[in-house]
């Protein structure tokens, strides 16, 4: 039995060598024949001996697992977004503010590709891959482990004697895959859009044997953890690149180390030049503070890092014909324009319409129906139509008029002197509603799953979804749903029943945001929560207590007393309450602990300098001993800031607010 062993951790050995050569370096030494016989015959091994077959198998790559769908999980560090900036000025200002913030006369950075993929965390336990979260909303992903060990690029063991330790990368396509895919794609399916596109549908299959024949790639250039890089001995961004390399990751060819913000702009510009050469989609350049131990120092906002940035290649811009100029209405009943395009090819997919925003955007550019016009898409994601060209404009066209009528409903639309946008006020038309019912139900509000817009639609069409309180009825319409032509079958109405029933149990900053207050972010909804703890006391809070609170103005508090005070709002409340919603505040600390005698309780913190411990930690102990609020910014708000080594400006401006500092780590 020991010779069995002993094939098979050789065969394991030679298999994986293999794949590093061929996936990582792009430097095959073997056929695809050759290949493919070793995992037969590994295959057959581990069949006849299960007692040998382990995580870190190159045959667990095959896939072959169908999922009924995925787990969320929360992160154990937030996968933030990173900001954008667009020209050389905006780098030359993020390179400012380092430079205020750290006082520092010159900063190093690490520029890598930005490629247009998925974000993914991978866990590995001693040096086993146990789990692969997608970024998700960033707080929490989806594990799609098993979707995730058939991409031959990510090791399913590395050599490295940490118990946990987690890499971050992005998930993609290859323009040649992509492709690939697309053209095996026949009859009835619609072929995807682009690799992003491809490579997300590719990863979240529910049958893993799917996934594995998409030939989806990983590049990894991150280690999230700051404990973990000082273990490792790891004081730059370059130096984890160098790392996740020599633990037989992909990395970037097109990462390089600048040691100014002058030589950052120019390899960026070298970068944008040749981008469309590039075997992989690459939407712009990732700039990095090299050195780690000024991340603290730098800290975050809620949505991304101030060490890290974005550079947005400029948009492609294409020329095509615009057919018509059709109004939409939103769940505000603010009216949309948009053109529709004669098709055209614009970074990647295929785009036959686009936005024209307002009246007011069609009139100044002297947009007209039949112009030929120049498309872009903005933040490479919403195609926009910049202008007509005049000069290839026909001499028939006609100066754009605005519609004075809802193109829905048919009430006359109204427009507010100081504001750009026309309204539709009929509370009843059905645009509104349905925009209404789909906010209600996305990602961030409720979170309903498979209540897409689509289906939203086709439901309210059959008169089974009319309002947000029918949602929670529909659990009572099988026999009407399954058996109409919605082509929804008893699996996904269970499915869908069961999302529904769990939103039920979300904590109130998911309702308030949910239920469409205007001017209502999410951020704002968890405060809003956090303060009045139930939708009661929301409902009767005053103008003066609403603008008490930090991060809510007069405008934000207006609009909050004004949507309680309507009937069909009070109504609303009343209905979800009866359908068991719950209107209260989940914290996620335990409250029995929270000190509430101390001077910090519920108080607003912020938090600079560099401590022994990230600063998500110290967050975290803030919330759970007293109940705090931890902000990024200063402001009138604000009642603590916390500093450690080399403070910055933040010093400086609690000072001139007379906000009281801390030194002493009262989170212990």
């Amino acid at each position: 039995m020991s010779n069995i062993l002993s094939k098979i951790n050789s065969l394991k050995k030679q298999i994986n060598q293999w794949s590093h050569e061929y996936y990582d370096l792009d430097k095959p030494t073997i056929t695809d024949a050759e290949y493919d016989l070793a995992i037969k015959e590994l295959i057959k091994l581990e069949t006849k001996y299960p007692e040998y077959a382990t995580d870190d198998s190159p045959t667990k790559r095959v896939g072959g697992h169908v999922a009924t769908h995925f787990v969320k999980v929360k992160h154990e560090i937030p996968m933030l977004s990173l900001s954008n900036q667009f020209t050389d000025d905006d780098l030359i200002k993020f390179d400012s503010d380092i430079k205020k913030e750290t006082n520092l006369s010159q900063v190093e950075y690490n520029v890598e590709p930005k490629i247009d993929g998925l974000s993914i965390s991978l866990i590995y336990l001693d040096g086993i891959l146990k789990q692969a979260l997608t970024r998700g909303d960033g707080e929490y992903g989806e594990d799609v482990t098993n979707n995730v060990r058939t991409i031959k690029s990510i090791p399913l063991k590395i050599n490295l004697n940490i118990h946990r330790i987690e890499i971050r990368g992005e998930v993609f396509l290859t323009y040649k895959d992509f492709y690939k895919i697309n053209d095996l794609i026949e009859g009835e399916y619609e072929k995807f859009a682009n690799p992003r596109n491809a490579a997300a549908g590719s990863l979240r299959n529910l049958d893993s044997a799917i996934t594995a024949k998409r030939n989806l790639c990983m590049i990894a250039y991150y280690i999230p953890n700051e404990i973990i890089l000082k273990q490792l001995g790891l004081n730059t961004q370059s130096a984890v690149i160098n790392k996740l390399k020599q633990l037989g990751f992909k990395t970037a060819n097109e990462v390089k180390k600048c040691q100014n913000i002058n030589e950052v702009i120019s390899y960026v510009k070298q970068i944008t030049q040749k981008r469309e050469s590039l075997e992989y989609p690459v939407d712009g350049m990732v700039i990095k503070e090299d050195d780690i131990k000024l991340y603290d120092i730098l800290g975050r906002t809620s949505k991304f890092p101030k060490w890290a940035t974005a550079y947005k290649f400029p948009p492609e811009i294409v020329q095509t014909k615009l057919i018509d100029i059709e109004a939409t209405v939103g769940r505000t009943g603010r009216i949309t324009y948009v053109a529709k395009l004669q098709p055209v090819k614009l970074s990647g997919s295929i785009v036959s319409s686009a936005t024209l925003h307002n009246a007011e955007y069609i009139s100044e550019k002297d947009i007209r129906i039949n112009d030929v016009v120049n498309v872009y898409k903005a933040a490479e994601i919403i195609p926009k139509v910049m202008g007509p060209i005049l000069d290839k404009r026909p001499n028939s066209t006609k100066i754009f008029k605005p519609i004075s009528n809802c193109p829905i409903c048919n009430s006359l639309l109204e427009q507010q002197p100081e504001e750009v946008d026309q309204y539709c006020t009929n509370v009843s038309c059905p645009a509104r509603i349905i925009q209404s019912l789909v906010h209600f139900t996305s990602k961030k509000a409720m979170n309903i799953e498979d209540l897409s817009e689509r289906n939203i639609k086709k439901l309210y069409d059959a008169g089974i979804i009319k309002s947000i309180q029918d949602i929670y009825a529909f659990t009572n319409k099988k026999n009407l749903v399954i058996n109409s032509d919605f082509k929804i079958k008893e699996k996904m109405f269970n499915n869908l029943v069961n999302h529904i029933n769990a939103s039920r149990y979300n904590s109130l900053e998911r309702l308030i945001f949910a239920i469409g207050i205007r001017h209502i972010g999410e951020t704002t909804a968890k405060v809003l929560a956090k303060t009045f703890r139930n939708i009661d006391n929301l409902a009767n809070a005053t103008l003066e207590g609403l603008t008490k609170i930090n991060d809510v103005g007069e405008t934000v508090a207006i609009s909050i007393v004004d949507f309680f005070k309507n009937p069909s709002n009070q109504k609303l409340i009343n209905d979800l309450k009866g359908l068991n919603i719950n209107t209260s505040y989940l914290s996620s600390i335990d409250e029995s602990k929270v000190d509430t005698k101390s001077p910090y309780y519920q108080k607003t913190f912020v938090i600079t300098g560099s401590f022994d411990i990230p600063r998500h930690e110290i967050k975290k102990k803030l919330e759970q001993k007293f109940d705090a609020n931890v902000v990024d910014a200063i402001s009138q708000s604000t009642n603590y800031l916390i500093i450690g080594e080399n403070g910055g400006s933040k010093i400086e401006r609690a000072n001139k607010l007379n906000i009281k500092i801390v030194k002493e780590k009262i989170w212990e």
